[in-house]
């Protein structure tokens, strides 16, 4: 036992320190600010038809811990897996598999781990709804109970089971890299609408939560029947009626423990589910990561599961400087090279899906946004992913030889994820265009550029995919549900942002990711 704390302590310590950890701690922050806002905006995470809670300490405890559940549940994902295949790069686990440490143990340390990175953001969040709830002044009473008994019973069992299923993914090759993430955003989309629409398991606990409003609702002589909730980041500039509701009460509280503890043991169940197939890295040696060479150099972190290894024949290539006039010709060498990394290693299924991405995308649009282009723009994930690192990509510095300049790389790198970006995009702008509808056209046009610009950087900032697999997904399903400030293809219409705005922001995420890759070369 003093062995699996020992090892939840010490990886709890190591990922706390990594730029994942830290934007997914500032999103939840902001989340939890959106989620009980203070001042005159009008963005909610918790919706009540034509309604607004007072914020009492059970009001902005509930709403904020939603707002948690729903934001964690999808990009803590992202920074929870992968730890496993790192202790297996690293040579940890061969060290682990020397010591008395079981399987089961190992397993269990890394399940502790992820709850613990989950707690702690969750403790961020509870103070920052504390402070909202003074800041507002509606109500001056503070009842720490009511404020964290949403917490407790309903998003940190729910992270148990994202947690749960974190580690199963890292025993499983196949769901360790970018195809799980997809995986968990297709299970995330349909646990959280299926939650929010009372169908299956109450992972929000929905069911009592709006039961208790609508009687709150009824005893302050409202009408109760009609009115709807619901879960997601929207914006209403409508002015709003308000309620008090003064939080989950102890009937509510002591059903919603039971299910608490029966999806703990779950979470629990599917963490150690691993240990059946995991060998504990017995018998394994140290991997070197992607890029090493001989001697131990690392040029960059390991590969995405399935990934085959990326190499380069030194005598089919001509360095810059022995052709300075072909400074052209060494940039379109990087983007090609930058192309066949981000499409090495791709199956059979995907290429289907890429036909079927393009095929589809040539259906007539019927209004001012294309139906299909939304769902289309979800292919090219795996392919970004691998942006502004060299996950995957293997050594390539006698191609980078050919292209000395930071920039020049930079460039062919951003290019590389925009042609995918283009291949979906190109179609639907050009039916949008023959269909009079400009905007929509330049609207799709510009968020091909911003996707890849976004993946750079991410993929610049962190050394690997996991953050732009935890924000882009999110971005995503604002877009899809109206989000207008996160609307970056104008499926909103009019109420989205302007093509030119977008692509202004795309351009200042690429200038970003530039400008951190020639500071880094810098200080070579």
């Amino acid at each position: 036992m003093t062995g699996v704390r020992a090892l939840a302590l010490a990886d709890f310590r190591e990922r706390r320190r990594r730029p994942g950890y830290l934007a997914v701690l500032l999103g939840t922050l902001a989340l939890g600010l959106l989620a009980a806002p203070v001042g005159d905006s009008r963005w909610e995470v918790f919706q009540v038809t034509d309604l607004h809670g007072r914020y009492t300490s059970g009001y902005v405890g509930t709403v904020t811990a939603l707002g948690g559940a729903v934001w964690l549940s999808l990009a803590g994902f992202g920074i929870a897996r992968g730890a496993i295949e790192r202790d297996e790069r690293t040579g940890v686990g061969s060290l682990l598999a020397a010591t008395p440490l079981t399987r089961v143990g190992y397993l269990a340390g890394k399940f502790g781990s992820n709850l613990l990175l989950f707690g702690s953001m969750l403790l961020a969040l509870a103070g920052t709804a504390l402070g909202v709830q003074l800041v507002k002044g509606d109500s001056g009473h503070v009842d720490v109970l009511r404020l964290l008994l949403p917490y407790v019973l309903i998003t940190l069992p729910l992270l148990a089971a994202v947690a749960g299923c974190a580690v199963l993914f890292d025993t499983l090759p196949g769901l360790r890299g970018g195809l799980g993430a997809m995986v968990w955003f297709g299970v995330w989309l349909i646990a959280v609408l299926g939650a929010q629409a009372g169908d299956g398991p109450d992972l929000l606990g929905m069911r009592r939560i709006t039961a208790s409003i609508r009687e709150a609702i009824t005893a302050g002589g409202q009408p109760a029947d009609g009115v709807e909730f619901g879960v997601g980041l929207t914006a209403d500039n409508r002015v709003l009626g308000t309620f008090d509701w003064p939080g989950l009460g102890p009937g509510e509280a002591g059903a919603q423990a039971v299910g608490a503890l029966l999806l703990t043991a779950v979470a629990m169940g599917l963490a150690l589910l691993g240990a059946l197939w995991f060998r504990r890295f017995d018998g394994d040696g140290p991997r070197p990561a992607a890029g090493a060479s001989a001697t131990g150099r690392t040029e960059g972190p390991a590969p995405e599961s399935g990934a085959a290894a990326f190499a380069l024949d030194p005598a089919r290539l001509t360095p810059a400087s022995a052709a300075p006039a072909r400074q052209g010709g060494a940039v379109l060498a990087a983007l090609a090279g930058e192309l066949r990394i981000l499409v090495q290693g791709q199956r059979l299924w995907w290429a289907g899906a890429a036909a079927l991405a393009v095929m589809a995308a040539g259906v007539t649009p019927d209004g001012p946004s294309h139906p299909v282009l939304p769902f289309a723009m979800l292919w090219p994930v795996l392919l970004w992913s691998r942006m502004g690192h060299r996950a995957g990509g293997g050594s390539i510095g006698d191609l980078l030889g050919a292209c000395p300049s930071p920039l020049r790389r930079g460039l062919a790198a951003l290019l590389a994820g925009v042609v995918p970006a283009l291949a979906v995009a190109a179609v639907p702008a050009g039916r949008l265009l023959a269909a009079g509808q400009p905007r929509a056209a330049a609207g799709a046009l510009a968020g091909a550029l911003l996707i890849p610009a976004l993946a750079l950087l991410c993929g610049a900032v962190t050394g690997g995919p996991r953050l732009f697999q935890s924000l882009y997904p999110m971005l995503w399903y604002g877009m899809i549900n109206h989000v207008s400030g996160l609307d970056f293809l104008g499926v909103s219409g009019e109420r989205a942002p302007a093509p030119a705005a977008v692509a202004a922001v795309a351009a200042a995420l690429a200038l970003g990711a530039l400008a951190l890759d020639a500071i880094r070369e810098a200080a070579r």
